[in-house]
């Protein structure tokens, strides 16, 4: 009997162990993933929220959608995503709009104007992406669809062992920086040189730089606050040309569910990261003037003056990306007009409301 038992229990056991299996095979085939582009690494801010992306979708699906994200350039890197989303290569992923030359350029305008404000100008920056003519028959002849939009958050000026609290400090000082806050810089004496962020902690450990224009998530990500001892709270304007992508046929492949949950979660994902990178600069500064293993930085105020002095300098940069829109066909002053609109109704609705996570 004990035989005849185990003879049937066996079998059962495996027949069980099929079926479980079917059904997990099932279930995975039906979550579709799209390959994710992502040069950036599994660290940081940034991260958190394309994690939040990746949950949200399979949630808003009922699992039917997810995302693989290829984390560090492992698929492509950021000089060539937005053209391997284009291509197919990737179905979405993270790009910067001045890496794809005249491919993205109506993107590019919400580098200007100096917008502080991360929700003002994340959400602007959305707006112009998803409404402005311009913008969308770029998107649709580059063969890709804009989702959403991230931040560096406002330009913060970290130095070595000078402090920075007068523009009258900035004199014989090099400094890295890019884009309008070079000749803004440089119009009050200072030398520039162009450096990408991973190579500032050692540009300033060994004295090539004085100080360097930068954004709070970074000095945090790389570490930079060691070898530096003042970070100047200028709040300049923040880098917005910064944001997702998807490739068109990706897009038109979706179900018309889809499609508009798609829609409707690429607003939510740019709300959301503007939450995260101003709660992230706000607890950033705190870490850095309490200390961070043992590592203080001295927190400095600009004046008022010193910042309005340098957005002065920064806003005549302006001009050459209306050139530059003029040279493709486009109408540069009137989708930059638009593009400043956009930006003080958000900020209009800050000054009035609050943030709507508060």
């Amino acid at each position: 009997m004990k035989h005849l038992i185990r003879g049937l229990v066996a079998p059962a056991l495996v027949s069980a162990g099929l079926v479980t299996a079917a059904l997990t095979t099932a279930a995975e085939a039906q979550t579709r993933e799209l390959r994710f582009a992502e040069f950036g690494p599994n660290a940081g801010a940034r991260a958190g929220g394309l994690v939040w992306l990746d949950e949200e979708l399979r949630k808003r699906t009922d699992g039917e959608l997810g995302l693989d994200i290829i984390w560090g350039g492992a698929l492509v890197g950021a000089s060539g995503a937005a053209q391997a989303i284009s291509d197919g290569v990737a179905d979405m992923g993270s790009i910067v709009p001045v890496y794809a030359p005249g491919e993205l350029v109506v993107y590019e305008v919400v580098d200007t104007g100096e917008i502080a404000d991360e929700y003002a100008g994340m959400m602007a920056a959305y707006e112009l992406m998803t409404t402005h003519p311009d913008a969308l028959k770029e998107a649709e002849d580059f063969n890709v669809k804009y989702f959403g939009n991230y931040t560096t958050g406002p330009t913060q000026l970290l130095t070595r062992d000078k402090a920075v609290r007068s523009l009258e400090d900035l004199e014989g000082m090099t400094i890295r920086t890019t884009g309008a806050h070079v000749p803004a810089l440089e119009a009050y004496g200072a030398a520039t040189v162009s450096m990408s962020q991973p190579k500032v902690y050692e540009a300033l450990s060994n004295g090539s730089v004085d100080g360097s224009t930068t954004y709070y998530y970074v000095v945090n990500g790389y570490k930079q606050y060691e070898v530096a001892d003042y970070m100047t709270e200028t709040a300049l304007g923040q880098t917005l040309g910064f944001g997702i992508i998807m490739n068109k046929q990706t897009f038109e492949s979706l179900s018309p569910e889809h499609q508009e949950i798609v829609e409707e979660l690429g607003r939510d994902f740019t709300l959301e990261m503007a939450k995260i990178m101003a709660n992230s600069r706000v607890e950033t500064k705190a870490m850095l003037a309490e200390g961070i293993d043992g590592k203080k930085v001295e927190m400095i105020d600009a004046p008022e003056e010193m910042r309005q002095a340098l957005i002065e300098e920064a806003l005549k940069d302006n001009v050459n990306w209306v050139e530059k829109a003029n040279a493709k066909g486009l109408d540069g002053e009137t989708i930059s007009q638009d593009w400043l609109s956009l930006a003080e109704k958000y900020q209009k609705e800050v000054e009035e409301n609050g943030y709507p996570w508060d």
